[in-house]
């Protein structure tokens, strides 16, 4: 006969456990001014180099199909066997970053897909080319669920907003620096080039993580449970011991099914409607889009210092409601110079929506497994983008407007992180979470 106490006793203690994890005290980053901006700038370039290495399969795509002999269906594919990688990252590098700190996690993640992509050039089949684009994806998406935490933890809860801002401002630049790159050599010397080229993030972080520090928030959290003497929580046991913090999962992945979706539909579909709506020449298209993604620079700054000021909820709402008007007069007019006016306020607010949706996402979980809840968001929240493309193409199949009805129709997608947004916990000024 069992009394069943030995059963009862570790998952009481698992309870406890998650509690201290949940509602973990506040503490504001003690670490200097100089060593949070070396931190930033080493996930900001991060995240351009990530921008890179993700914008330049497109760039190369028809060339590269041509040089393999193979259709552009199957270029689609292995655009897939990409995002698969990148969710797959998502959630590994961020427990990774839980485990064995950020510092040395994204130098790794970085390193990684710096030097895949760099040896994807040498690629010689299809099929060593579509592995070669996996584990880029693998590394790109530990880049941003690393970065992400990295960044919040180093800056001050009330200016945490611009960090994350700052980040994704990297992104932006990162797009058009592939776009510059592929107008210099891609004519000259190839589509291997721009691949060799990806090596250069894996050289400069080298040098940049030997000025990183760790993030005082992850080291004041490890030394606590030292002293403690209190064993780590994993975050599966959290999950399953505090419905807030699936809730929480659940907001996190709403808000990333909204911002990967509309960013992968808007930027693959922009230059082709250009093009086909609106009789733009493809350099002008291209340029056109260029000056999108400065404004994804501009505001991804501002939105992110406005999340400081009025609260994320209140920030990210606005700015999602600012995006779908904007898309919605984009791509009902005819009109150039209105389609570019609203061109810039629609990639502007996508650029905003992410800033704001990074940084609120990682407040909703508490250090100690901050990277894995984030990476868990990023990760689910990103399936769905898979067959954001293909969507859009259905969508424009079936209505009588085409490509422009398909892409207005794409805002309703922003209904997820707005749901998040108004029914879920406000991150801003938390007072458990560190």
């Amino acid at each position: 006969m069992t009394t069943g106490v030995s059963t009862i006793r570790p998952l009481d203690e698992a309870f406890q456990r998650a509690d201290v994890v949940e509602h973990a005290a506040v503490e504001e980053p003690k670490i200097s001014k100089k060593a949070r901006n070396t931190i930033t700038l080493a996930a900001t370039l991060g995240y351009l180099f990530d921008a890179y290495a993700i914008n330049i399969y497109g760039m190369t795509l028809a060339l590269i199909a041509l040089d393999f002999g193979v259709s552009i269906q199957t270029m689609g594919l292995i655009g897939s066997i990409f995002i698969a990688g990148y969710m797959l990252g998502s959630c590994v590098f961020g427990m990774l970053g839980d485990r064995f700190g950020r510092k040395h996690t994204l130098g790794f993640s970085i390193f990684a897909y710096g030097s895949v992509t760099a040896l994807t050039g040498l690629a010689m089949t299809p099929v060593q080319f579509a592995i070669g684009r996996f584990f880029t994806g693998v590394g790109g998406g530990g880049e941003l669920t690393v970065g992400v935490p990295y960044v919040v933890e180093s800056w001050d809860s009330k200016r945490r907003g611009l960090g994350a801002g700052l980040m994704f401002a990297g992104y932006a630049l990162g797009v058009v620096y592939a776009a510059i790159v592929s107008a210099l050599i891609l004519e000259w010397l190839g589509w291997r080039a721009m691949y060799f080229l990806a090596v250069l993030p894996a050289v400069i972080i080298l040098f940049v993580r030997m000025q990183l520090e760790e993030s005082p928030s992850y080291v004041a959290t490890m030394e606590k449970l030292k002293q403690t003497r209190r064993k780590r929580v994993s975050f599966w046991e959290s999950l399953k011991a505090s419905p807030a913090l699936r809730r929480n999962l659940a907001w996190g992945s709403l808000i990333y099914v909204s911002l990967a979706c509309i960013y992968y539909a808007e930027t693959v579909f922009a230059v082709p409607f250009m093009v086909s709506q609106l009789k733009m020449s493809t350099t002008v298209a291209v340029a056109t889009l260029g000056l999108f993604n400065l404004s994804m620079f501009v505001f991804s700054i501002g939105c992110g210092v406005l999340s400081d000021k009025i609260g994320r909820k209140a920030a990210g709402s606005l700015t999602l409601v600012v995006l779908a008007a904007s898309l919605w007069v984009m791509f009902s007019t005819t009109s150039i110079p209105l389609f570019v006016i609203f061109g810039i306020l629609a990639f502007g607010g996508i650029g905003g929506s992410w800033a704001i949706g990074m940084v609120h996402v990682a407040e909703l979980f508490p250090t100690e497994i901050r990277g894995s809840g984030f990476g868990w968001s990023v990760a689910l929240g990103r399936f769905p983008s898979i067959f954001a493309p293909l969507g859009i193409a259905w969508l424009a199949s079936i209505t009588q407007g085409g490509m422009g009805d398909a892409m207005k129709y794409s805002c309703a997608v922003l209904v997820c992180a707005l749901a998040a947004y108004v029914f879920g916990p406000e991150s801003l000024g938390r007072t458990d979470r560190t």
